[in-house]
């Protein structure tokens, strides 16, 4: 069994400060390197900095399994997800 966290955020830039609390604290919990956070963070930026702010919220699931963790974020709009 995973433990598993959904949050649904506005897609503003000033509601990602939220997702990087959830991930650091998911870091902790795996015993990752800052170096290794910072990599988990710019991914994560990098695809919601792309996402449009109008287009509605947008929803990022964390599962933590074992020494996994497993990240989704959605929806995507087709424009996104061709380039």
């Amino acid at each position: 069994m995973a433990d598993e966290i959904v949050l649904t955020l506005p897609r503003a830039a000033e509601f990602q400060g939220v997702a990087h609390l959830v991930l650091g604290g998911l870091a902790v919990r795996l015993n990752l390197t800052i170096e290794n956070l910072e990599d988990l963070q710019l991914a994560l930026d990098a695809v919601l900095d792309r996402m449009d702010p109008n287009a509605g919220d947008v929803t990022v699931q964390m599962s933590l399994r074992d020494d996994e963790l497993e990240t989704r974020i959605g929806p995507l709009s087709p424009a996104l997800l061709d380039e």
